[in-house]
C-alpha cells in the first residue's frame, strides 16, 4: 500500500520565505535613490567647478586686459608695461603660481615665459578672449589669451600682439571641493528627511493592514463571516474579495459536512440497532428455517444500510461540489443514460419489470459525468423500487432547442400532488410507500445534482394518470444560458 506523503508546513510565524513589504519597497527604492544621489553628486561637483572657474576666469580675464591696455607700439617697437594690478588680483591668500607672456607679430616672445602655450582658439587666429584648461611644466593650469591690434604701420606683417596669462588650479579645485562638500551635506540632510517621511508614510499606509490582521486574529475559530473591507486601501480590496469568496466556499463546505455527520449519526443508528436485535434473535433460535428468516432480514437491513450510506456519500459530494469547484466537460447525456440504465437491467429482471430506454438523438450538455450518472441511477432505482411486478419503467432523453431533457416514468403508486415539494427533503418518505430499502435520499440527491448543473426537476403523473413521471431539463452544450 503506497504511503501518503505529508507536506511539511512551516509555522505561522516563520517568515524565512516571506518578504516584508517594507523591505520590498526599500529594495525597489533604495538602489534608484542611491543612483540618483550619485548622479546628482557628480552634477553638483561639476557645477561647483564650473562656478569656481567662472569666478576665477573673471580675474584671469581682467589681468589679461590690464596687460593689453599697457601694451602699445611706437615706430615699430612694441612696448610692454605690465601693471602691478595684473598680479594684485591673485594676491592675498592665493597660493597659485602665475605665468605670462607677450608675443609679438612674428611669434617672438617680447616678455615672459618663452614656452607658455597658447589656447586653441587663439592659436587658430580667432580674435577675442579665450580661456581653457591646459598643462604647463607638468601641472594643470588655466590659460587665457587675447590678441590686441597695435595699429602701427611701421610693423612688418601682422600688427597685433598676443597676451597670454596662466595660473595653476589648486585654489580653484580646493574651492570647488568646499562648495561640493557643502552642497552634499545639504543634500544628505534632505535625503535623510525624505527617508524619514517615507518611513512614516509607509507605517501610516500599512496601518490598515495591521489592523485588519488583528481583527482576523481576534475572530473565533468558527467565525467564517466575510471580512469587512471598509477600512482597507483600495488596492487591497480585490484580495479581501478573493478571501471572502474562498471563505464563503469553506462555510458551505463545512455546513454540508456538519449536516452529513449529523444525518449519518442519526440514520445509521437505527439500522445498527435493528441488526443488533436481529442478531440476538438469531442466537436464541434453534430451528434452521427460523435462522434463515433472521439472516435474510439481516441481509436486507445490511443492503439497505449500504444503499443509504452510498446515497449519503453521493449527497455529500453533490452538496460540496460547488464549494470545491469541480471540473465540467461536454458529453452526450443520451449515452450516459443508456449506460446507467443498462447497469440496472438485472435488478429490473429480478423484479419482473420491463426497463426501456428511448433516446431521441444526441443530447450534448456540459457537466460532471459521475454526478449525473448518480442522478440517473437514483431516478431509475427509485422507479424500480416503487413499481409493482409486470409493469414498465421508461427512460428517455432528447434535445429541444437550448435544453436537453431526461425523463423517467414508472407505473407505481406515484406521489400525491400535495407532497411533491416535500419529497425533495432529505429522509422524507411518503407514508405507506417503499420498503426497508428506502432511505428518503434519492430525490434529494437528484435535485441537488440537477441544480448544480443549472437544471430544473418536475414531478408529474405518469401516463394515463398512473405512476410518476420525473422530468429534468438541463442547458444544452453551447446554449446561451449554459453555466
Amino acid at each position: 500500500m503506497p504511503r501518503a506523503r505529508m507536506a511539511k508546513v512551516a509555522p505561522a510565524g516563520d517568515g524565512r520565505h516571506r518578504g516584508s513589504l517594507r523591505r520590498r519597497i526599500a529594495a525597489w527604492m533604495l538602489p534608484p535613490i542611491a543612483l540618483m544621489i550619485a548622479i546628482n553628486a557628480a552634477l553638483s561637483y561639476f557645477s561647483s567647478l564650473e562656478a569656481v572657474n567662472r569666478a576665477y576666469d573673471r580675474s584671469l580675464g581682467a589681468s589679461i586686459k590690464s596687460i593689453a591696455e599697457s601694451t602699445y607700439s611706437l615706430e615699430g617697437e612694441i612696448v610692454v608695461n605690465i601693471p602691478t594690478s595684473a598680479f594684485d588680483i591673485f594676491g592675498g591668500e592665493s597660493q597659485e603660481r602665475i605665468f605670462y607672456a607677450v608675443i609679438g607679430p612674428g611669434g617672438a616672445v617680447i616678455t615672459g615665459y618663452d614656452d607658455l602655450p597658447l589656447p586653441t582658439r587663439t592659436a587658430a587666429g580667432e580674435a577675442g578672449l579665450a580661456i581653457e584648461n591646459g598643462i604647463y611644466n607638468g601641472k594643470a593650469v588655466r590659460i587665457g589669451a587675447m590678441r590686441k591690434r597695435l595699429y602701427d604701420p611701421s610693423l612688418v606683417g601682422d600688427d597685433s600682439a598676443t597676451i597670454v596669462f596662466a595660473e595653476t588650479t589648486e585654489s580653484r579645485i580646493a574651492l570647488a571641493h568646499e562648495l561640493f562638500a557643502d552642497s552634499l551635506r545639504r543634500q544628505a540632510l534632505l535625503v535623510a528627511l525624505g527617508l524619514l517621511v517615507l518611513m512614516v508614510a509607509l507605517s501610516s499606509a500599512l496601518r490598515p493592514l495591521v489592523d485588519l490582521r488583528d481583527r482576523v486574529l481576534r475572530r473565533a475559530p468558527e467565525d467564517l463571516t466575510p471580512v469587512p473591507d471598509d477600512k482597507v486601501p483600495a488596492e487591497v480590496t480585490p484580495l479581501i474579495d478573493a478571501i471572502n469568496r474562498h471563505t464563503e466556499r469553506l462555510a458551505r463546505l463545512f455546513a454540508a459536512r456538519r449536516r452529513f455527520l449529523a444525518d449519518a449519526a442519526h440514520q445509521i443508528r437505527t439500522p445498527l440497532a435493528v441488526l443488533t436485535t436481529q442478531a440476538e434473535v438469531g442466537m436464541r433460535q434453534r430451528e434452521t428455517a427460523a435462522n434463515q428468516e433472521t439472516f435474510a432480514a439481516m441481509l436486507a437491513t445490511i443492503k439497505s444500510t449500504r444503499r443509504m450510506a452510498d446515497q449519503m456519500l453521493a449527497l455529500s459530494r453533490a452538496e460540496n461540489a460547488d464549494a470545491l469547484q469541480t471540473e465540467h466537460a461536454v458529453f452526450d447525456l443520451a449515452e450516459l443514460a443508456r449506460d446507467a440504465t443498462a447497469e440496472l437491467a438485472m435488478l429490473a429482471m429480478g423484479r419482473r419489470i420491463e426497463l426501456a430506454f428511448e433516446p431521441s438523438g444526441a443530447a450534448p450538455m456540459r457537466g460532471d459525468r459521475p454526478m449525473l450518472r448518480e442522478l440517473i441511477a437514483n431516478l431509475v432505482h427509485n422507479a424500480l423500487q416503487y413499481s409493482p411486478p409486470d409493469t414498465e419503467v421508461v427512460v428517455a432523453t432528447g434535445r429541444f432547442g437550448d435544453t436537453v431533457m431526461l425523463s423517467v416514468s414508472d407505473q407505481g403508486p406515484g406521489i400525491p400532488a400535495a407532497e411533491r415539494d416535500k419529497v425533495f427533503q432529505r429522509f422524507y418518505r411518503v407514508l405507506g410507500q417503499g420498503g426497508p430499502e428506502g432511505s428518503g435520499l434519492g430525490l434529494a440527491i437528484v435535485r441537488q445534482i440537477a441544480e448544480l448543473h443549472g437544471g430544473r426537476v418536475r414531478l408529474d403523473d405518469g401516463q394515463d394518470g398512473r405512476g410518476l413521471h420525473v422530468e429534468i431539463e438541463f442547458p444544452a452544450a453551447g446554449a446561451a444560458n449554459e453555466r
